[in-house]
């Protein structure tokens, strides 16, 4: 029997709040506690945001008009009875497909039990894994639709209803994440953003007589992990779904297939820098398995000027695909000008993706962001080399509060 995520948690997070109040309830919290919370209230922080984007020519699947939002998102974080509770919210108009949105982005409890475990239920954004924008052991969603248009990075983090227990001990700590339902990326399916259809063999924009099948069935994720000597090691497993469809059902209907990943990576200082690797073996049931690996290398080069360098390598049975990445960080003194430029550029497969990015700070309540998202490929069919008829620019302006 199947019971809704709604109905799981409440359950849960009734349960987790209950004996997390009988831990740390006493006569003197309630009567010398309670008035001082209401005094204070409840701080509420936020921004308002303005963003505005195009494409550099036009495509023959969508519009010029890449991004035009107004966004407001509130938050807060409130501790109470040694339970501190988060929420934050994003509501928006999306004047690209003309319509009004809201979405949760936090709405979660966190508390200490047993003195050496931290629990966190709710909705979350969940992360982990040594990867900059590669993501072998991180199975957690992420929206690859906000990422291509130029929404501010965070949003390449989507949200996940999900129960974290993160307990800490002297050889080694342990990340358990259960996910009750399944959270797939917000993948690249024509609606927004053309892509290459591998079934009809051409690029394609949005088709609303392909329908996604998605899995019914829950989500698991484990982590150990520690630091010795300044050096941070971990292993990591995943029980669930690949994110994106990139299976078919028995009618030819595109869904999410099986996967278990199983990996590791070591994180620590050399010379100058920080050096991090990273492994990850794919089984997808019914299919070949596959293995990920990567190596990075990060440090300042010169005052206020960092450099990043990260080589990938992804081995199937039918085919390999290297990636070579790099990061270039510029900050001028003051702190207040940020230039970024990020390359994704794949030898094997002649594809790529550059990522130039300038963030401003007015004051401390305005700010502006630009970019480009610029992507090149020799063939249509390559990951990158699929969205070259994508290319945009975005400006963004904030007031946060």
């Amino acid at each position: 029997m199947r019971y809704s995520k709604s109905i799981i948690f409440t359950a849960l997070l009734s349960l987790a709040l209950s004996a997390a109040a009988q831990d740390s309830w006493d006569d003197e919290q309630w009567e010398g506690g309670w008035g001082t919370e209401q005094e204070q209230g409840i701080d509420v922080y936020g921004y308002v945001e303005a963003a505005i984007g195009g494409r550099l020519e036009s495509s023959p699947y969508h519009k010029r008009l890449s991004i035009a939002e107004p966004r407001l998102q509130l938050g807060f974080d409130e501790r109470w009875q040694d339970i501190t509770w988060t929420a934050k919210a994003d509501g928006w108009y999306d004047g690209f497909d003309e319509t009004w949105h809201g979405q949760i982005r936090e709405l979660n409890a966190q508390f200490t039990v047993f003195e050496n475990t931290d629990i966190k239920v709710g909705r979350q954004v969940l992360t982990w894994g040594t990867g900059d924008y590669l993501f072998l052991n991180d199975l957690f969603p992420k929206d690859w639709q906000s990422f291509f248009v130029g929404r501010d990075q965070e949003y390449l983090k989507a949200p996940s209803d999900a129960l974290r227990v993160t307990s800490y001990f002297d050889g080694f700590n342990i990340d358990f994440v259960w996910s009750p339902e399944f959270d797939h990326d917000n993948y690249v399916r024509g609606e927004r953003i053309s892509y290459f259809n591998p079934f009809s063999g051409q690029l394609t924009g949005d088709d609303p007589s392909v329908e996604f099948i998605e899995p019914t069935r829950d989500e698991y994720a484990l982590r150990l992990f520690r630091n010795h000597n300044g050096v941070e090691y971990a292993v990591y497993g995943y029980d669930g779904f690949t994110k994106s469809p990139e299976a078919v059902t028995e009618n030819f209907q595109p869904t999410f297939g099986r996967l278990t990943v199983v990996g590791a990576s070591v994180r620590m200082t050399l010379g100058p820098g920080l050096v991090n690797t990273e492994v990850a073996n794919y089984n997808r049931h019914n299919a070949a398995d596959h293995w990920r690996a990567l190596v990075g290398y990060q440090q300042e080069l010169w005052t206020r000027f960092t450099g990043g360098f990260q080589a990938y390598i992804e081995k199937g049975d039918a085919q390999t695909r290297t990636v070579l990445t790099t990061r270039l960080t510029w900050r001028d003194e003051r702190d207040d000008l940020n230039l970024s430029l990020f390359a994704f550029v794949s030898p094997n497969q002649n594809d790529g993706y550059l990522r130039p990015t300038f963030d401003y700070r007015i004051d401390d309540y305005w700010s502006f962001s630009g970019g480009f998202n610029l992507f090149f490929r020799e063939r249509p069919e390559t990951f990158f080399g699929q969205f070259t008829e994508n290319n945009n620019a975005y400006l963004r302006m904030r007031y946060a509060f």
